[in-house]
């Protein structure tokens, strides 16, 4: 929040002169620190230029007073102007050494041309850098790391904040300075995954779920997983009844674990708490990002528990094999590779009522359409928007969603 206007005459305090400091490293110009401390800008244009100083480097833990200021620092070729050794020629170039600046007849001063506009001062200033000696060096065909090894010191900053400077264009160096950089290709960033702890997922393996299973014969299992179009398109998040073959499929954004857990809500809510918790007891599926969080799943909106998820070992996806199994029947309408981004939830459901009236080999020549009406809740089934299809009006090919 800004301060009230200061009445004219009164000094700075070292809480405003904080704020001046805290502005020139966040980039902000003199209007918006004279904004939040409640003066001019000419005012703190003046408080930078009178209280600025030239801050002295450290080197071989001997301190040095500024860089090479030299206009001719790049081209110089002299050696040797100090003669500081009799009968040894010293082996520092002139350009490198900062003694250049008072013992060379030659010297012309450079100044850098922040001493002259504003901001004034160096303060996270990242092409303070090269105004060193980087870019010199690196036109020389010296490597990064090479460049660094002797002059750690002095450069403030690491061998890869120093690739995003070049590449950034804050250096005079650019990325065709550099032998290797312009025939790399741009890295692609992978979508961050959600840090969730380990033993969040503890009472939640396979083994857990097999015990669970052990004590409470014929509990109902729905089996879950996500179903992928091109990468970083959106997904389908399916479950499935292994007793029926009765598969479920939503439509989603994202690989995202609010996308999944959304299903869950939206399941809750259509069907009631107790519905939900009949038809939902159990839950197995695989360790993906997007289901990573069991307690998001098993937290209803009641707080109470409305399900139990359980986690299937790494690289065994046999585990769930039903639900494998009858994604295949997906492919026939979405071939792999194809996308998902031009889909509706009413064309998603239109494909899973037409799957779920096929008949299969396991249910005897049933379908898991007729096979779930048995058991299942037909007013549940209604409000998920499963019906049945006649035998001769089945299509599983692509053509079934234009």
């Amino acid at each position: 929040m800004p301060k009230e206007e200061r009445k004219k005459g009164t000094h700075l305090t070292w809480d405003d002169r904080h704020e001046i400091q805290k502005g020139l490293k966040e980039h902000r110009t003199f209007k918006e620190i004279a904004y939040i401390i409640g003066c001019s800008p000419d005012t703190v244009s003046k408080e930078i230029r009178r209280h600025r100083y030239h801050k002295l480097r450290s080197r071989d833990g001997i301190l040095h007073a500024s860089p090479n200021r030299c206009k001719y620092r790049n081209s110089c070729r002299r050696w040797d102007v100090c003669k500081k050794k009799k009968g040894h020629k010293c082996r520092i170039p002139c350009r490198e050494c900062i003694s250049c600046n008072k013992l060379c007849p030659d010297f012309v001063d450079a100044p850098c041309p922040i001493e002259h506009k504003a901001p004034y001062v160096c303060n996270n200033c990242p092409k303070s850098i090269s105004c060193l000696f980087v870019s010199p060096l690196i036109r020389k065909g010296q490597p990064l790391a090479h460049i660094l090894a002797h002059h750690a010191e002095e450069i403030p900053c690491g061998e890869r904040t120093l690739y995003k400077y070049i590449s950034a264009g804050y250096l005079t160096a650019r990325n065709l300075d550099m032998r290797r950089t312009v025939r790399y290709r741009k890295r692609v960033r992978s979508v961050p995954t959600p840090k969730i702890s380990y033993r969040k997922k503890e009472g939640h393996h396979y083994s857990d779920y097999l015990d669970f299973i052990a004590k409470n014969e014929g509990i109902r299992v729905v089996q879950m997983d996500t179903v992928e179009g091109n990468k970083g398109g959106k997904l389908l998040h399916t479950l499935l009844w292994p007793e029926n073959n009765l598969m479920l499929a939503f439509l989603i954004e994202t690989k995202e674990m609010k996308n999944t857990v959304a299903t869950f809500d939206w399941l809750e809510e259509t069907l009631g708490n107790e519905m939900f918790r009949e038809l939902f007891p159990v839950i197995l599926t695989d360790n993906g990002c997007e289901f990573a969080d069991p307690e998001l799943f098993e937290k209803g909106h009641d707080g109470k528990k409305r399900t139990r998820v359980f986690y299937c070992e790494s690289r065994h996806s046999e585990q769930k094999g039903e639900l494998e199994k009858n994604h295949e029947y997906i492919r026939y309408v979405l071939p792999k590779g194809s996308s998902f981004d031009g889909l509706n939830q009413e064309q998603v459901l239109r494909m899973v009522n037409h799957i779920n009236n096929t008949t299969r080999p396991k249910l005897h020549g049933s379908t898991p359409m007729k096979k779930a009406l048995k058991s299942f809740d037909k007013n549940a089934m209604e409000k998920l928007g499963l019906e049945i299809i006649p035998p001769d009006e089945i299509c599983l090919k692509p053509e079934l969603l234009k």
